[in-house]
């Protein structure tokens, strides 16, 4: 006896695929991600190249206590930190293994903004008396983010090179983008760290929005925000990826699974010069969190209609060519970008078959945990070198 024809209300309008098919792709996606983190062997390689990466920065003086600083899961370009390809004003110097973070080293400790000028809604000038190490010549009243980066660069490689022997090697260290990116090894894994020199400052900036309905009474999160090393004429931009850390954690899983799938696959798109980078996908996840009801997005089997909408909701925002940023009102992340309709086409074809993308990026985050020897990643290096990849 033939089975009865399955019901077709679960149906994609706009690419005829099955949302229960796409809901087991962002599983299956999300799975295969957590992997390259399992194994006790694993697990161990990346305390010890934490432990190394530390012992490091504590060579470079006058800085912080290790405690001040911010570790990130996920290469510099992750979708972590508010960075664009035009930011980093170069590609990064070697690929991103399975296993990569960024780590937010404070050069600066500031107790408030009130000695900071700022230049726009998302940029601020640093006063030079800030900073404690000494000129070597006449300083300009404001400290740029060049030349910190500059000093970090030069102070840290100086600590790599006068490493002795220990558990990892280190495979390549090397400044790029107002930061440093080292490679640490054993002969089956590869571990990366971006460190990204930054001021902290306590409190919030002017006209900061929404962040205080996420401090609790215990002070968590800290009321702390960043200065990243990228903006125009020697700016700092404002960051908040302490607070916004704390807001991932609080993802419901299916938000979670949509945010991981949209990144994965829209990363190289994003990533593409004139492109804004793949923060932009987590800045459109939270709008969609402040005008959804939480019941709707904290249903797993909603995961796949969430994937899609954010896909749409990118697509148009780039057609606009406007993506507000929405803790600082005045500070759009694509504003004077003329690349919006391109991104948005490249991005309406992905809506038209999201399952053909989601399982070219499964299949890619197979042969990352497949073929991860050494020499496999160093034979393709050459290849992927080029570009910043997410992690």
């Amino acid at each position: 006896m033939a089975s009865p024809a399955r019901p077709l209300t679960d149906l994609d309008f706009c690419s005829g695929a099955r949302v229960e098919e796409l809901n087991k792709l962002l599983e299956e996606l999300e799975r295969r991600g957590s992997v390259a983190l399992q194994g006790k062997e694993v697990l161990q390689t990346c305390v010890q190249a934490k432990d190394l990466i530390f012992s490091l920065i504590a060579r470079v003086h006058p800085l912080p206590s290790a405690n001040t600083f911010l570790l990130l899961s996920g290469g510099l370009c992750s979708g972590y930190l508010d960075v664009s390809p035009t930011d980093l004003g170069c590609s990064s110097p070697f690929i991103c293994p399975s296993i990569s973070y960024t780590l937010l080293v404070p050069i600066i400790r500031l107790p408030s903004p009130k000695d900071l000028s700022q230049a726009s809604p998302c940029h601020y000038l640093l006063p030079s008396s800030a900073w404690a190490p000494p000129a070597p010549g006449p300083r300009a009243s404001h400290l740029s983010p060049h030349e910190v980066s500059l000093w970090f660069s030069a102070a840290l490689l100086s600590a790599v090179s006068g490493l002795s022997e220990s558990p990892l090697s280190v495979e390549r260290a090397e400044p790029w983008g107002n930061c440093v990116s080292i490679l640490l090894a054993t002969p089956s894994l590869l571990v990366r760290f971006d460190l990204v020199p930054v001021v902290e400052v306590q409190g919030w900036p002017p006209g900061v929005q929404y962040l205080d309905d996420w401090v609790l009474e215990d002070g968590l999160p800290p009321k702390v925000f960043h200065l990243l090393p990228w903006g125009p004429g020697g700016q700092w931009r404002v960051g908040f990826p302490g607070a916004e850390l704390y807001m991932r954690r609080f993802l419901h899983p299916a938000l979670s699974r949509v945010l991981r799938a949209s990144t994965a696959v829209l990363g190289q798109i994003l990533q593409e010069a004139g492109a804004p980078g793949p923060y932009v996908v987590w800045v459109t996840l939270l709008q969609a969190c402040q005008r959804l009801p939480r019941g709707y997005l904290s249903q797993g089997h909603n995961a796949a209609l969430c994937f899609l909408g954010l896909l749409e909701e990118l697509s148009c925002l780039f057609l606009r060519g406007s993506c507000p940023n929405p803790f600082l009102p005045g500070c759009d992340l694509l504003l004077g970008s003329p690349h919006g309709p391109c991104l948005a086409r490249r991005i309406s074809e992905v809506r038209a078959d999201p399952a053909r993308y989601l399982r070219e990026v499964i299949r890619e985050a197979k042969e990352v945990v497949k073929g991860g020897d050494k020499g496999d990643k160093e034979e393709g290096e050459e290849e992927r070198g080029s570009g910043c990849y997410p992690s």
